[in-house]
């Protein structure tokens, strides 16, 4: 049977100094007058265990525990300890031999709805933080198991508490833990404390059941039955939520296939579109060319027309002057004769004059012409310069758009 074998106390209430307890196997006795602090063995016991409420140990705050003596003291800090050893020698079948386990792993070995977990759990590696558990649980050599819990209060009047089992630091859910494998709880009725018969006795059946269910841990695998059952029920609800978004999901996987459909659509006529613009460049390129070939076929032609104009032009210029040449000769002739030739020399003259006028008429008409097969040509020369330009940027365009076709025929693949 488990037993404390031992209570180690330090600066404890009463307790100046260390003071150690030892407790017979079977049945011990502890006997005084009052204040001599049986009743404080009885609270550093709590204590030590991690009893979550101080006023359990007739205290208001942790720090009224420390021995008066002790927090009176000019210190820069003071602290006190109590440890309390187990004797765990013919606990054979302790789970504290064995690495620990979470409870609702058990039940779920009986519950279809949580072999999954339960697995997981068994077949996970253990962690570094479970090999440190392993050790602090192991029980030692002699048979003994200790538990020790420290606090201490700064001069500013806070404190720390710390929980060790076998020396090594814990906390005190592991506390608890462990504990509660032994079927110690502080909050039970493994020490009776004072009132608590008077208080037993006024009980009614159903209460007096749940102490006894309590002591033998019934209670415990009642709590592990409502751990399982409360894990389950969120397991349950987990798998609710679950449904709940594949079924959004299902709905947006639905959405995005649509999508999906009208974005290969529109890369599809995008693909056709550039191929049709690609085209389209093309023909306008191949129009402009043939254009391009007609007007350079006209600037040849008006080349031909206007050498053949300048040619006549000359000529022209060449018989003016060679009449004037004539005229200026015949004056000269007229002057020399008589009056009767000079009637004859005039008519002459005048037909002359009227065949100068005629050429003058002739040379103008070939100017303008001239002037108009000029300005016609400057503009032909414009228009080469512009359809020049216009075939280079289509020409880009086209390269362009050849490109950019051959990049998303690529990204297709």
């Amino acid at each position: 049977m488990v037993h404390v074998k031992s209570v180690e106390l330090t600066n404890f209430k009463s307790f100046s100094g260390t003071s150690r307890v030892p407790l017979l196997e079977g049945f011990t006795v502890i006997s005084g007058p009052n204040g001599s602090g049986k009743s404080n063995l009885l609270d550093s016991l709590l204590f030590c265990l991690g009893l979550a409420s101080s006023k359990g140990m007739r205290a208001d705050r942790l720090p009224d525990l420390v021995n008066t003596n002790q927090s009176g003291k000019p210190r820069s800090a003071v602290e006190m300890s109590v440890t309390v050893t187990f004797d765990l020698s013919d606990y054979v079948t302790s789970s504290l031999d064995k690495s620990p386990k979470i409870s609702t792993v058990e039940e779920a070995e009986n519950n279809p709805n949580l072999v999954r977990i339960a697995g997981e759990i068994d077949n996970s590696k253990e962690t570094k933080n479970e090999k440190i558990r392993s050790e602090k649980i192991q029980v030692q050599k002699d048979g003994e198991w200790s538990v020790t819990r420290r606090l201490r209060v700064n001069p500013q009047g806070t404190y720390t508490s710390n929980y060790y089992i076998n020396g090594i630091s814990s906390t005190l859910t592991e506390l608890h833990q462990d504990l509660a494998d032994l079927h110690i709880y502080p909050e039970g009725y493994n020490i009776v404390l004072q009132g608590d018969v008077t208080s037993i006795i006024s009980m009614n059946a159903n209460e007096r059941r749940e102490i006894i269910d309590e002591l033998a841990g019934v209670a415990a695998f009642d709590r592990k039955i409502n751990q399982a059952r409360k894990t389950l029920e969120d397991v349950k609800d987990k798998e609710d939520n679950c449904r709940i978004i594949e079924r959004e999901l299902t709905i947006q996987c639905d959405c995005l296939f649509q999508d999906k459909i009208k974005a290969e659509k529109y890369q599809r006529l995008r693909l056709e579109f550039l191929e049709k613009q690609k085209w389209e460049s093309v023909l306008s390129w191949r129009s402009l060319k043939t254009h391009q070939d007609r007007l350079f076929t006209q600037i040849q032609v008006c080349d031909c027309n206007y050498d053949k104009l300048t040619l006549q032009l000359t000529n022209l210029n060449t018989k003016i002057a060679h009449e004037s040449r004539e005229l200026e000769k015949l004056n000269i002739n007229v002057k020399a004769l008589g009056e009767e030739k000079l009637l004859v020399t005039q008519s002459t003259l005048a037909n002359q004059e009227a065949e100068r006028k005629q050429l003058q008429c002739q040379q103008s008409e070939i100017e303008a012409v001239s002037q108009d097969i000029t300005h016609k040509l400057q503009q032909t020369q414009e228009e080469i310069i512009q359809n020049q330009q216009s075939l280079e940027q289509f020409t880009e365009r086209l390269t362009q758009q050849i490109v950019i076709i051959a990049a998303k025929k690529m990204n297709g693949k």
